[in-house]
Parts: structure tokens; sequence; C-alpha cells
């Protein structure tokens, strides 16, 4: 066993053993449940504002209902809206709502709903959906019971948007449920919103049905587990699976969302060599992504990319894979080395390639990875943290929806300084598009002009895992990455 895994085996142990001195056993009762989250940075839970981390967006989303929301696989399903219709031009969306009441018992009403989302949508220009937002151009209410949201052009996927954490509302710190708080006392524990029915009290099914709620670092999430002080952990990701292997995490209980969304390098700064697209290129030609992938325990499904957009939303008719995509591995690396060779005949020594990373285990894993392709073409890599200057930084973000805009909007002007103008232009086209035919082959043609460009390098999909027994009620690994508390102990979202 190397240094590397010895000693984070060993903090593991460490963890656990702290943590089972201190773990209080907890009854089988399914209505019972103990969720914690794991956050690299702060774990403070606080659902209000629009940057809101994974554990307040999970608080977020089970106090304070949209008008839709997500099942526990991942489905758009009806919220504080009772059903919808879409416009045949798809920039009408009409909603009946549900007779719902907020938490203090005030009457959920259109007009009120209406106010709400204005302010929510204005509020969430400043958020990771700043883009999706500003494509909604009115929101009235047309009677006490019904709103309608126009939008400038049209959105196919709007309604995964709507039912995003970050769409939930709150009137005056008053959700509508699924679930209300209950105790913030040691954790935040959650309970069932309306009263039990007369048939649940004869049954005695109303008694104590809570879900507790805690975000913490990723060892501490998985000893607890271990440790059977709590039954799931969410929100798990590449950099933690060494973790999970140390820990002795059975492969049932460890589950794999297959999401989608963007993993790779991302440049942020490009001086002397890395300043030539062709120079990037050689960099995206030199990683050895099957054999980075299997590196990782626990994950032998992991795939790679080499290009942007996921095949699922690709155009038919344009190619947008590398043109070196059909070469074989050994003939990448006989073509970066001779690129590499001839630059440093005219134009001198290469600087190592800058790349900012999470200080973690599994972060180590992919760096030495890199590094090592990288030495093998004649360049080098020099690691820093996270939030240091680099020319790269990894890119691990999951898709909100299946929209290819949201895939090309990472790379734009305004979200990273190596861009390209005309991709840009592409893309605002696109997003200008009435035809739905029309927006998507303009997308298509600006990731061809991206993936050529190079301030991106594809690794593979994200990873996201959770930990939960098997059979556990309301959780089923699904493509958006999202696990609602509400179904954990089940209570429907409507």
């Amino acid at each position: 066993m190397n240094s590397l895994s010895t000693f984070w085996r060993n903090s593991m142990i460490a963890a656990l053993a702290v943590l089972l001195l201190g773990a209080c056993s907890f009854s089988e009762d399914e209505n019972q449940v103990r969720v914690t989250v794991v956050e690299d940075g702060p774990a403070k839970i606080n659902p209000v504002g629009t940057r809101l981390n994974f554990v307040s967006s999970t608080m977020r989303a089970s106090m304070a209902k949209g008008l839709v929301g997500l099942d526990e696989e991942g489905r758009v399903v009806p919220a504080l809206a009772a059903r919808w219709i879409v416009s045949d031009d798809g920039l009408s969306y009409i909603f009946r709502l549900f007779d719902a009441k907020w938490d203090d018992g005030r009457q959920v009403t259109a007009e009120r709903v209406a106010r709400l989302l204005r302010e929510r949508f204005s509020e969430l220009r400043r958020s990771r959906l700043q883009y999706d937002v500003s494509v909604v151009d009115e929101i009235v209410s047309m009677t006490g019971r019904v709103v309608e949201i126009r939008l400038d052009s049209p959105h196919p996927n709007f309604l995964q948007l709507l039912a995003q954490p970050e769409m939930g509302l709150f009137r005056a710190g008053h959700g509508a449920g699924p679930l209300r708080l209950f105790s913030e006392e040691n954790v935040i524990k959650l309970s069932r919103f309306d009263e039990p029915s007369q048939e649940e009290k004869d049954a005695e099914q109303d008694n104590d049905r809570w879900v507790s709620l805690r975000g913490e670092k990723a060892a501490a999430a998985i000893a607890r587990y271990r440790a059977g002080a709590v039954q799931v952990v969410l929100n798990g990701k590449y950099h933690h699976l060494p973790l999970v292997d140390a820990a002795g995490i059975s492969s049932n209980d460890l589950r794999l969302d297959p999401v989608a969304g963007l993993f790779g390098l991302r440049f942020v700064r490009a001086n002397g060599f890395w300043a030539v697209p062709g120079n990037r290129e050689v960099l995206a030609m030199a990683i050895n992504r099957p054999a980075l992938l299997t590196s990782f325990p626990g994950v032998s499904a992991w795939q790679s990319r080499l290009k942007i957009i996921p095949e699922a939303l690709d155009v038919e008719g344009i190619n947008t894979y590398p043109d070196w995509a059909s070469m074989t591995m050994e003939d990448r690396i006989l073509f970066a080395r001779s690129h590499m060779n001839s630059w440093k005949a005219s134009e001198g020594s290469v600087d190592p390639l800058v790349i900012a990373l999470p200080d973690a285990a599994g972060a180590s894993i992919l760096f030495k990875r890199i590094q090592s392709d990288l030495r093998r073409v004649g360049l080098d890599a020099k690691r820093v943290k996270i939030n240091q200057d680099a020319d790269v930084r990894l890119m691990d973000e999951i898709a909100p929806y299946d929209s290819a805009q949201w895939f090309l909007m990472q790379f734009t002007c305004v979200k990273t300084s190596i861009c390209l103008n005309d991709a840009d232009t592409k893309i605002a086209e696109a997003d200008a598009a009435t035809n739905l035919e029309i927006k998507a082959r303009l997308y298509a043609d600006a990731e061809t002009m991206l993936v050529d460009h190079y301030n991106f390098i594809p690794l593979a999909v994200p990873i996201r895992w959770s930990i939960a027994p098997q059979g556990q009620r309301g959780f089923a690994v699904n493509p958006r990455g999202w696990h609602p508390l509400n179904n954990l102990i089940g209570i429907p979202i409507s």
C-alpha cells in the first residue's frame, strides 16, 4: 500500500473511532431518517439567498415548494401547481395551483405566487441560473388560482428549470411544504407539513415522522454512516472516492447517479505556450482518459468524454468530436511528442501547466495521472490549491437540465477569460432563435468552434454518489443527482 493510501485509510479509521464513541443508536423506524450531506466548503445550512450550497438547497426544496418539483427519480412533478399547459410556440406556460396554504396558515393565491416568482427570478439573475431566468418576459396572475409565465424565446427545458431547488418560494419566511422546520437544536430536523389524516391517527402512523439534516466533510459523513448514526449520505464527488474505499463501504450501498455535466480542465489563464489553441490541443491528446478513470475504486462504469455536449443532445449531421478522436493512444502520444520537440527546438522550454485542484486524495490521483501523461510527451504539470492562481481549474458541475445551451454557456466570455467571441455570437443567435431546429443547429455550430478552441479539455462525465442501504424508502439513483428528503419518509411533494 502506498503512503497516500495509508494516510487516508488511517485518517478514516481515526474519524470513525471518534464517531463510534459518540454515536447514538436509532430505531429502524422508516418514518425517522437521518441524512448527512457532504460539503467541501462551509457546511452551514441557510436556505435563503441565491448562492446555496448543496445542503441548503436540500433544505429549501424540503420547505419551499415551487410551481413544480422533482421526485426521487428526477422527474418533474406537480408541487404548488396541480397541472399546466404549454402553448404551441413554447412561449407561454399556464399553471393551475392546488388549493394550498403557507405554513402560517395563510392561503396560497395566484397573485402572491406571481409576485414571489417575479421577485425570485430577479434575485436569480445573480446566481448559477442567471442566463436561464433571463428568458422570462412576464409573469401574471390570471385568476385566483392560475399563473401564466411568458417567455421571450422557447426554452424546451423550462419545467426542469422551474423544478430547481432555488425556485422554491418563501412568503415572509414561510414555505408551503412538503416539510416544515421542527427543530434546530443539534441538527436541522424537518417534519411533515400537514396534519395527519384521521385514518393515519387511527392507525397510529402519525407518530414522529421526521428527517434530520446536517452538512459536513466527507470523512465525517462516511464515518457517521459506518457508525450507524445516519442512514443516507448525499453529494459525494470523485475526489472523495478513496475515503469510501478506505471505509469499506459495501458496493451495494454506494449509489452512483447517472448525471450529465462537465468534468474537465477549464483554462483560466493562457500565457506563452498555452496561448496557442494548437498547443492546448496537445494537452487534450496526451491525457489517457480510460487509464485515469480506472484509477478510482468502485466506479468501473465511469465514462470518459472528448466533447462538450453529451451525445444524447447532438444534432444529426454535425461532428463535434476533435479531429484526433479516432487515433489510437499510441499515435496520439507520438503526434504530441513530435509537436513538443518542434516547439522546443524553435521556441525554447515550456513552463509546467499549473492545475488548481481540491485538497483531497482523489484529486491527488487525478493530478498524478495527468502529470504522468504530460511527461510522456515532453510537458509537465504543477498542482496548486483550488483557490490559487492557475492555468486551468478542474470543472466538476452537473447540468441542471437537459439542454445544449447550458453546456455552451459555461465557456462564454462572461464565464471565463479564455473565450471565443465568434462562439459567443453563435450562442446568442441560438438563444434568440424561435425555431427549435435552427436553435439546435446553431448550438451545434458553436460547440464545433469551442472544441477547436480548446479552452476546455473534457475528461469524463461528473461523478455524484450517495450512500444508502438497499431498500431505503424514497431513494433512487437518477440523472439529476437530486434526492428529496420528503420521499425518504413517505411524504409526497403535493
